[in-house]
């Protein structure tokens, strides 16, 4: 073999290596942030999405169960006025606001600029578990336990 298939065949590993890292790194982080919505939801938060779903409508629902809790059509006023009405004590947390800390994973072996390349690739909507799967060498059922969001 000659030093530059070496050097190949190390990058290689090293990129697989990367990816692999990134996944379980994604794993924990939401492991984390769903240990802190488990301890909100104990200090007697509850964890609500809500969005419009026309030009003027809107939804409100239970982010654990997906029980509807409220639903209207009068924009953002009727909106507001369903929220201070149901959530009085002002303990509803929408999903979107709960955040913690990501933990950066560092290249080793492969350049920064690579590496961001393959974050991408790996956050897009386009990558499928399927494509992952065969580029790390593990089942897509692992990958897609990974790449999971609650």
């Amino acid at each position: 073999m000659t030093d530059t298939q070496h050097l190949q065949a190390g990058t290689d590993t090293a990129v697989r290596n990367y990816v692999q890292a990134l996944l379980r790194q994604y794993r924990a982080d939401e492991d984390t942030r769903l240990e802190y919505i488990r301890d909100l939801e104990k200090a007697g938060h509850r964890i609500i999405d809500s969005g419009q779903t026309g030009q003027d409508s809107w939804e409100i629902t239970d982010w654990r169960t997906g029980e509807l809790l409220a639903n209207g059509t009068g924009g953002i006023d009727d909106y507001d006025a369903a929220t201070a009405r149901l959530d009085p004590d002002g303990k509803w947390l929408h999903i979107d606001t709960v955040e913690t800390d990501s933990t950066s994973v560092e290249p080793v072996g492969i350049p920064a600029s690579l590496a961001d390349a393959l974050q991408d690739w790996l956050g897009s909507a386009g990558t499928s578990d399927e494509d992952v799967a065969q580029f790390v060498g593990w089942s897509v059922e692992e990958v897609a336990r990974h790449r999971e969001e609650a």
